[in-house]
Protein backbone atom coordinates (compact mmCIF):
# COMPACT_ATOMS: atom_id res chain seq x y z
CA UNK A 1 0.00 0.00 0.00
CA UNK A 2 0.65 3.61 -0.38
CA UNK A 3 2.38 5.53 2.22
CA UNK A 4 -0.94 7.83 2.83
CA UNK A 5 -3.03 4.41 3.18
CA UNK A 6 -0.62 2.93 5.59
CA UNK A 7 -0.16 5.97 7.90
CA UNK A 8 -3.76 6.76 7.98
CA UNK A 9 -4.48 7.75 11.07
CA UNK A 10 -6.53 5.29 13.27
CA UNK A 11 -8.31 6.96 16.00
CA UNK A 12 -9.25 10.92 16.39
CA UNK A 13 -6.23 11.67 18.60
CA UNK A 14 -3.86 10.26 15.59
CA UNK A 15 -5.43 12.94 13.59
CA UNK A 16 -2.70 15.50 12.66
CA UNK A 17 -5.45 18.34 11.92
CA UNK A 18 -5.23 19.86 15.19
CA UNK A 19 -8.66 22.40 14.74
CA UNK A 20 -10.58 19.13 13.52
CA UNK A 21 -9.02 16.89 16.07
CA UNK A 22 -10.03 19.09 19.27
CA UNK A 23 -13.34 19.40 17.97
CA UNK A 24 -14.02 15.81 16.97
CA UNK A 25 -12.56 14.77 21.00
CA UNK A 26 -14.93 17.49 22.31
CA UNK A 27 -17.95 15.39 20.40
CA UNK A 28 -16.45 12.28 21.97
CA UNK A 29 -16.58 13.25 25.51
CA UNK A 30 -20.14 14.65 25.01
CA UNK A 31 -21.57 11.67 22.92
CA UNK A 32 -23.73 14.23 21.33
CA UNK A 33 -23.41 12.63 17.53
CA UNK A 34 -25.04 13.65 14.78
CA UNK A 35 -27.22 11.97 12.38
CA UNK A 36 -25.29 13.97 9.25
CA UNK A 37 -21.86 15.82 9.36
CA UNK A 38 -20.23 18.12 6.32
CA UNK A 39 -16.70 17.76 5.80
CA UNK A 40 -15.58 21.17 4.50
CA UNK A 41 -12.16 21.21 3.55
CA UNK A 42 -9.37 21.27 0.54
CA UNK A 43 -8.21 17.78 -0.78
CA UNK A 44 -5.83 15.58 1.28
CA UNK A 45 -6.99 17.56 4.53
CA UNK A 46 -8.06 13.93 5.98
CA UNK A 47 -11.99 14.21 5.64
CA UNK A 48 -12.99 10.68 4.43
CA UNK A 49 -9.88 9.10 6.82
CA UNK A 50 -11.68 10.94 9.61
CA UNK A 51 -15.49 9.44 8.45
CA UNK A 52 -13.76 6.37 8.82
CA UNK A 53 -12.62 6.90 12.06
CA UNK A 54 -15.91 7.91 13.13
CA UNK A 55 -17.81 4.79 11.41
CA UNK A 56 -15.29 3.42 13.76
CA UNK A 57 -16.35 5.22 16.84
CA UNK A 58 -19.87 4.78 16.77
CA UNK A 59 -20.09 0.97 15.98
CA UNK A 60 -16.94 -0.03 17.82
CA UNK A 61 -18.02 -2.30 21.06
CA UNK A 62 -16.61 -0.81 24.09
CA UNK A 63 -19.58 2.48 22.98
CA UNK A 64 -21.89 -0.14 22.40
CA UNK A 65 -24.25 0.61 25.91
CA UNK A 66 -22.96 4.39 26.19
CA UNK A 67 -24.69 7.45 25.83
CA UNK A 68 -21.59 10.06 26.84
CA UNK A 69 -18.32 10.16 27.09
CA UNK A 70 -17.57 7.88 23.68
CA UNK A 71 -13.68 5.86 23.74
CA UNK A 72 -11.41 5.85 21.19
CA UNK A 73 -12.31 2.98 18.19
CA UNK A 74 -10.14 -0.06 19.95
CA UNK A 75 -9.48 -1.43 16.20
CA UNK A 76 -9.55 -5.14 17.42
CA UNK A 77 -13.33 -5.82 17.85
CA UNK A 78 -15.10 -6.77 14.65
CA UNK A 79 -16.93 -3.92 13.62
CA UNK A 80 -13.29 -1.94 14.32
CA UNK A 81 -11.49 -4.68 11.96
CA UNK A 82 -14.25 -4.91 8.50
CA UNK A 83 -14.28 -1.14 8.78
CA UNK A 84 -10.30 -0.69 9.17
CA UNK A 85 -10.59 -3.30 6.41
CA UNK A 86 -13.19 -2.01 4.04
CA UNK A 87 -14.99 -4.98 3.96
CA UNK A 88 -18.17 -3.95 6.01
CA UNK A 89 -21.49 -3.86 3.94
CA UNK A 90 -22.94 -1.01 6.20
CA UNK A 91 -20.34 1.35 5.63
CA UNK A 92 -21.30 2.78 1.88
CA UNK A 93 -18.96 5.07 0.33
CA UNK A 94 -20.39 6.91 -2.66
CA UNK A 95 -18.09 9.27 -5.38
CA UNK A 96 -20.40 11.90 -6.54
CA UNK A 97 -17.56 12.99 -8.99
CA UNK A 98 -18.21 9.85 -11.03
CA UNK A 99 -21.93 10.80 -12.15
CA UNK A 100 -25.07 12.40 -11.39
CA UNK A 101 -25.59 10.01 -8.62
CA UNK A 102 -29.83 10.43 -8.99
CA UNK A 103 -30.10 6.59 -8.79
CA UNK A 104 -27.51 5.78 -6.20
CA UNK A 105 -28.97 8.55 -3.93
CA UNK A 106 -32.89 6.79 -4.79
CA UNK A 107 -30.96 3.22 -4.05
CA UNK A 108 -30.27 4.79 -0.89
CA UNK A 109 -33.54 6.12 0.00
CA UNK A 110 -34.94 3.04 -0.28
CA UNK A 111 -32.25 0.20 1.75
CA UNK A 112 -31.27 3.16 4.00
CA UNK A 113 -34.45 2.12 6.11
CA UNK A 114 -33.76 -1.53 6.26
CA UNK A 115 -31.66 -2.77 9.34
CA UNK A 116 -27.57 -2.86 9.38
CA UNK A 117 -25.96 -6.21 8.26
CA UNK A 118 -23.49 -6.66 10.47
CA UNK A 119 -23.00 -3.01 12.54
CA UNK A 120 -24.83 -0.82 15.15
CA UNK A 121 -25.30 2.14 12.25
CA UNK A 122 -25.20 2.19 8.48
CA UNK A 123 -22.94 4.13 7.52
CA UNK A 124 -23.27 6.77 4.50
CA UNK A 125 -19.80 8.54 3.05
CA UNK A 126 -20.63 10.55 0.14
CA UNK A 127 -17.19 12.34 -1.32
CA UNK A 128 -17.39 15.42 -3.41
CA UNK A 129 -20.87 15.57 -2.43
CA UNK A 130 -21.78 19.12 -4.37
CA UNK A 131 -21.12 17.11 -7.84
CA UNK A 132 -24.52 15.46 -6.86
CA UNK A 133 -27.30 16.82 -9.21
CA UNK A 134 -29.87 18.96 -8.23
CA UNK A 135 -32.23 15.73 -9.03
CA UNK A 136 -29.77 13.64 -6.38
CA UNK A 137 -29.99 16.77 -3.44
CA UNK A 138 -33.56 16.61 -3.94
CA UNK A 139 -33.91 12.95 -3.66
CA UNK A 140 -30.92 13.23 -0.63
CA UNK A 141 -33.05 15.87 1.48
CA UNK A 142 -35.65 13.95 2.12
CA UNK A 143 -33.68 11.10 3.94
CA UNK A 144 -32.13 13.80 5.84
CA UNK A 145 -34.97 15.55 6.74
CA UNK A 146 -36.57 12.08 8.62
CA UNK A 147 -33.26 9.74 9.25
CA UNK A 148 -33.87 6.67 10.55
CA UNK A 149 -31.97 6.41 13.76
CA UNK A 150 -29.45 3.37 12.79
CA UNK A 151 -28.17 5.81 9.52
CA UNK A 152 -25.09 8.26 9.77
CA UNK A 153 -24.20 10.44 7.04
CA UNK A 154 -20.78 11.79 6.37
CA UNK A 155 -20.75 14.47 3.43
CA UNK A 156 -17.42 15.81 2.38
CA UNK A 157 -16.79 18.30 -0.17
CA UNK A 158 -13.81 20.61 -1.60
CA UNK A 159 -16.29 23.10 -2.51
CA UNK A 160 -19.14 23.70 0.24
CA UNK A 161 -20.24 27.29 -1.75
CA UNK A 162 -22.36 24.63 -4.17
CA UNK A 163 -24.10 22.26 -1.38
CA UNK A 164 -28.06 23.77 -1.47
CA UNK A 165 -28.85 25.43 1.83
CA UNK A 166 -31.05 23.02 2.36
CA UNK A 167 -28.82 20.20 2.35
CA UNK A 168 -25.95 22.10 4.69
CA UNK A 169 -28.37 23.05 7.41
CA UNK A 170 -29.28 19.79 7.94
CA UNK A 171 -25.82 18.27 8.82
CA UNK A 172 -23.45 19.69 11.44
CA UNK A 173 -20.54 20.99 9.78
CA UNK A 174 -16.90 20.10 10.46
CA UNK A 175 -14.28 22.80 8.79
CA UNK A 176 -11.24 21.25 7.63
CA UNK A 177 -8.49 23.81 6.74
CA UNK A 178 -5.24 23.87 4.98
CA UNK A 179 -2.29 22.06 7.00
CA UNK A 180 0.40 24.09 8.57
CA UNK A 181 3.86 23.09 7.52
CA UNK A 182 4.40 21.79 10.83
CA UNK A 183 1.05 19.48 11.00
CA UNK A 184 2.46 17.87 7.52
CA UNK A 185 5.84 17.36 9.13
CA UNK A 186 4.00 15.81 11.92
CA UNK A 187 2.22 13.39 9.75
CA UNK A 188 5.69 12.84 7.62
CA UNK A 189 7.20 11.86 10.68
CA UNK A 190 4.96 8.66 11.27
CA UNK A 191 6.11 7.69 7.85
CA UNK A 192 10.07 8.46 8.17
CA UNK A 193 9.89 6.15 11.48
CA UNK A 194 8.01 3.65 10.10
CA UNK A 195 9.55 3.17 7.16
CA UNK A 196 13.19 3.59 8.53
CA UNK A 197 14.38 6.74 6.31
CA UNK A 198 16.96 9.15 6.86
CA UNK A 199 15.83 12.38 6.54
CA UNK A 200 16.97 15.28 7.70
CA UNK A 201 14.53 17.69 9.60
CA UNK A 202 15.22 20.76 6.84
CA UNK A 203 14.50 18.37 4.24
CA UNK A 204 11.30 17.63 5.72
CA UNK A 205 10.69 20.71 6.16
CA UNK A 206 11.11 21.73 2.40
CA UNK A 207 8.62 18.54 1.22
CA UNK A 208 6.00 20.03 3.78
CA UNK A 209 6.14 23.67 2.00
CA UNK A 210 5.75 21.77 -1.46
CA UNK A 211 2.88 20.10 -0.54
CA UNK A 212 0.60 22.85 -0.04
CA UNK A 213 -1.12 21.98 3.02
CA UNK A 214 -2.23 18.75 2.13
CA UNK A 215 -1.49 15.54 3.64
CA UNK A 216 -1.66 13.00 1.13
CA UNK A 217 0.37 14.50 -1.08
CA UNK A 218 2.88 15.23 1.38
CA UNK A 219 3.01 11.14 1.66
CA UNK A 220 3.18 10.79 -2.03
CA UNK A 221 6.12 12.88 -2.64
CA UNK A 222 8.16 11.13 0.39
CA UNK A 223 7.18 8.13 -1.40
CA UNK A 224 8.40 8.54 -4.48
CA UNK A 225 12.03 10.39 -2.99
CA UNK A 226 11.98 6.86 -1.27
CA UNK A 227 12.29 5.41 -4.04
CA UNK A 228 16.35 6.50 -4.63
CA UNK A 229 16.98 5.12 -1.23
CA UNK A 230 16.69 5.29 2.36
CA UNK A 231 18.91 8.33 2.49
CA UNK A 232 17.13 11.33 1.08
CA UNK A 233 18.88 14.82 0.93
CA UNK A 234 18.70 17.77 -1.21
CA UNK A 235 20.27 16.26 -3.99
CA UNK A 236 17.76 13.55 -4.53
CA UNK A 237 15.02 16.35 -3.58
CA UNK A 238 16.17 18.62 -6.24
CA UNK A 239 16.03 15.79 -8.53
CA UNK A 240 13.02 14.50 -8.42
CA UNK A 241 11.22 17.68 -7.25
CA UNK A 242 12.55 20.44 -8.45
CA UNK A 243 13.03 21.69 -4.97
CA UNK A 244 15.66 24.13 -3.69
CA UNK A 245 17.23 23.82 -0.32
CA UNK A 246 16.92 26.69 2.02
CA UNK A 247 20.97 26.75 1.46
CA UNK A 248 20.55 27.66 -2.14
CA UNK A 249 17.65 30.05 -1.32
CA UNK A 250 20.16 31.94 1.19
CA UNK A 251 22.75 31.83 -1.49
CA UNK A 252 21.36 33.15 -4.12
CA UNK A 253 19.66 36.62 -1.55
CA UNK A 254 23.40 36.68 -0.43
CA UNK A 255 24.21 37.37 -4.20
CA UNK A 256 21.75 40.28 -4.32
CA UNK A 257 23.16 42.03 -1.01
CA UNK A 258 26.45 41.83 -2.93
CA UNK A 259 24.93 43.33 -6.50
CA UNK A 260 26.76 40.18 -7.85
CA UNK A 261 24.76 39.59 -11.16
CA UNK A 262 26.98 36.95 -12.43
CA UNK A 263 26.32 34.63 -9.65
CA UNK A 264 22.67 35.42 -9.99
CA UNK A 265 22.62 34.26 -13.76
CA UNK A 266 24.81 30.84 -12.63
CA UNK A 267 22.91 30.21 -10.47
CA UNK A 268 19.68 30.48 -12.23
CA UNK A 269 21.46 28.33 -15.40
CA UNK A 270 21.97 25.54 -12.81
CA UNK A 271 18.34 25.75 -12.06
CA UNK A 272 16.84 25.35 -15.22
CA UNK A 273 18.82 22.73 -15.74
CA UNK A 274 17.61 20.52 -12.81
CA UNK A 275 14.12 21.88 -13.45
CA UNK A 276 13.15 23.65 -10.18
CA UNK A 277 9.61 24.82 -9.91
CA UNK A 278 8.97 28.54 -10.35
CA UNK A 279 6.02 28.34 -8.12
CA UNK A 280 7.76 26.71 -5.19
CA UNK A 281 11.09 28.80 -5.70
CA UNK A 282 9.34 32.17 -5.39
CA UNK A 283 7.83 31.14 -2.23
CA UNK A 284 10.87 29.74 -0.51
CA UNK A 285 12.89 33.41 -1.91
CA UNK A 286 9.37 35.19 -0.18
CA UNK A 287 9.55 33.01 3.06
CA UNK A 288 13.53 34.07 3.60
CA UNK A 289 13.16 37.34 2.72
CA UNK A 290 10.84 37.90 4.64
CA UNK A 291 12.48 36.37 7.37
CA UNK A 292 15.75 38.70 6.66
CA UNK A 293 13.73 41.94 6.98
CA UNK A 294 12.39 41.48 10.16
CA UNK A 295 16.11 40.74 11.46
CA UNK A 296 16.98 43.86 10.02
CA UNK A 297 14.06 45.79 11.73
CA UNK A 298 14.95 44.50 15.05
CA UNK A 299 18.17 45.51 14.83
CA UNK A 300 17.38 48.78 13.89
CA UNK A 301 19.43 48.15 10.38
CA UNK A 302 17.11 49.37 7.38
CA UNK A 303 14.86 47.10 5.29
CA UNK A 304 14.62 48.71 2.38
CA UNK A 305 16.49 46.20 0.16
CA UNK A 306 14.41 43.42 1.44
CA UNK A 307 11.41 45.68 1.06
CA UNK A 308 12.34 45.82 -2.91
CA UNK A 309 12.88 42.29 -3.43
CA UNK A 310 9.52 41.00 -1.63
CA UNK A 311 8.42 43.52 -3.59
CA UNK A 312 10.07 42.33 -6.83
CA UNK A 313 9.04 38.63 -5.89
CA UNK A 314 5.23 39.32 -5.64
CA UNK A 315 4.88 40.86 -8.25
CA UNK A 316 7.09 38.33 -10.49
CA UNK A 317 4.39 35.51 -9.03
CA UNK A 318 2.00 36.28 -11.32
CA UNK A 319 4.18 37.03 -14.50
CA UNK A 320 5.49 33.17 -13.76
CA UNK A 321 1.96 32.02 -14.68
CA UNK A 322 2.30 33.36 -18.84
CA UNK A 323 5.75 33.13 -18.65
CA UNK A 324 6.96 30.84 -21.51
CA UNK A 325 10.07 30.42 -18.98
CA UNK A 326 8.60 30.53 -15.56
CA UNK A 327 12.20 31.14 -13.93
CA UNK A 328 12.83 34.63 -15.87
CA UNK A 329 10.47 36.54 -13.93
CA UNK A 330 11.94 35.53 -10.69
CA UNK A 331 15.76 35.82 -12.15
CA UNK A 332 14.50 39.28 -13.72
CA UNK A 333 13.19 40.26 -9.87
CA UNK A 334 15.86 40.04 -8.62
CA UNK A 335 18.52 40.99 -10.98
CA UNK A 336 16.61 44.40 -11.39
CA UNK A 337 17.51 44.97 -7.41
CA UNK A 338 21.05 43.79 -7.89
CA UNK A 339 21.54 46.47 -10.61
CA UNK A 340 19.87 49.58 -9.32
CA UNK A 341 21.60 48.61 -5.37
CA UNK A 342 24.80 48.67 -7.42
CA UNK A 343 24.13 51.92 -9.26
CA UNK A 344 23.17 50.64 -12.62
CA UNK A 345 25.14 50.40 -15.44
CA UNK A 346 25.97 53.87 -17.48
CA UNK A 347 24.00 54.46 -20.54
CA UNK A 348 25.27 54.77 -23.74
CA UNK A 349 25.51 58.40 -24.94
CA UNK A 350 24.14 58.99 -28.11
CA UNK A 351 25.68 61.96 -30.54
CA UNK A 352 23.32 64.01 -32.24
CA UNK A 353 25.06 66.49 -34.56
CA UNK A 354 24.39 70.19 -33.79
CA UNK A 355 24.89 73.22 -35.39
CA UNK A 356 25.78 74.73 -32.39
CA UNK A 357 29.18 72.53 -32.60
CA UNK A 358 29.74 74.97 -35.92
CA UNK A 359 32.19 77.86 -34.91
CA UNK A 360 29.81 81.17 -34.42
CA UNK A 361 30.82 83.21 -37.42
CA UNK A 362 29.85 80.97 -39.89
CA UNK A 363 26.57 79.72 -38.33
CA UNK A 364 25.84 83.84 -38.39
CA UNK A 365 26.79 83.74 -42.40
CA UNK A 366 24.98 80.84 -43.28
CA UNK A 367 22.26 82.51 -41.57
CA UNK A 368 22.71 85.73 -43.51
CA UNK A 369 23.01 83.82 -46.70
CA UNK A 370 19.60 81.80 -45.62
CA UNK A 371 17.83 85.41 -45.42
CA UNK A 372 19.50 86.86 -48.34
CA UNK A 373 18.19 84.19 -50.37
CA UNK A 374 15.20 84.66 -49.21
CA UNK A 375 14.42 88.05 -50.00
CA UNK A 376 15.29 87.39 -53.47
CA UNK A 377 13.53 84.62 -54.11
CA UNK A 378 10.54 87.14 -52.56
CA UNK A 379 11.52 89.93 -55.12
CA UNK A 380 11.41 87.67 -58.13
CA UNK A 381 7.90 86.21 -57.04
CA UNK A 382 6.66 89.54 -57.38
CA UNK A 383 8.07 90.60 -60.32
CA UNK A 384 6.99 87.66 -61.89
CA UNK A 385 3.00 87.99 -60.49
CA UNK A 386 3.31 91.47 -61.91
CA UNK A 387 4.04 90.61 -65.33
CA UNK A 388 1.40 87.66 -65.05
CA UNK A 389 -1.09 90.61 -64.09
CA UNK A 390 0.36 92.37 -67.04
CA UNK A 391 0.19 89.89 -69.87
CA UNK A 392 -2.28 87.17 -71.15
CA UNK A 393 -1.62 84.45 -73.02
CA UNK A 394 -4.13 83.36 -75.75
CA UNK A 395 -5.23 79.55 -77.32
CA UNK A 396 -2.43 80.12 -80.28
CA UNK A 397 0.44 80.93 -77.82
CA UNK A 398 1.02 84.43 -78.78
CA UNK A 399 0.90 87.06 -75.81
CA UNK A 400 -1.71 90.03 -75.70
CA UNK A 401 -1.28 93.78 -74.03
CA UNK A 402 -3.62 94.10 -71.63
CA UNK A 403 -3.33 98.22 -72.49
CA UNK A 404 -4.00 97.73 -76.27
CA UNK A 405 -6.57 96.03 -75.36
CA UNK A 406 -8.37 98.67 -73.23
CA UNK A 407 -7.30 101.08 -76.12
CA UNK A 408 -9.34 99.52 -78.71
CA UNK A 409 -11.97 98.51 -76.54
CA UNK A 410 -14.03 101.78 -77.54
CA UNK A 411 -13.39 100.84 -81.30
CA UNK A 412 -14.72 97.20 -80.82
CA UNK A 413 -18.24 98.22 -79.34
CA UNK A 414 -18.53 100.59 -82.28
CA UNK A 415 -18.54 98.10 -84.63
CA UNK A 416 -20.49 95.66 -82.83
CA UNK A 417 -23.14 98.36 -82.76
CA UNK A 418 -23.92 98.02 -86.04
CA UNK A 419 -25.42 94.52 -86.24
CA UNK A 420 -26.83 94.72 -82.26
CA UNK A 421 -28.33 98.03 -81.57
CA UNK A 422 -28.79 97.40 -77.38
CA UNK A 423 -24.68 97.98 -77.62
CA UNK A 424 -25.39 101.39 -79.29
CA UNK A 425 -24.16 104.13 -77.31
Amino acid sequence: MSFYQTYRPKKIADLDLVAVRDVLLSTLASGKISHAYLFVGPRGSGKTSTARILAQLVNCEKNACKSSDFSEPCGECEACRVIGGGSSVDVIEIDAASNGLVDDIRDLREKVRLSPVQLKKKIYIIDEVHMVSTAGFNALLKTLEEPPAHALFILCTTESQKVPETIASRCARVNFTKATIDEVMGSLLKAVKGEKLDVDKEILQQIAEATDGSFREGHKILEQLSSYGTKIDEQVLTKVLGVVGRHSVKKLLDFVMVFDTDGIIKMFDEMEKTGVKAGILVTLLLREAKLEMEKQIRSGESPAIYLRIIDNLISSADRIKISPLPLLPIEIALLSVAIDEKGGEPRPKVQIPSTASKPAQETKKHEDSIVKLSAETLIKREETEDVNRKTVQDDSGEYINIESVRTGWTSFLDSMAESNGSLAG
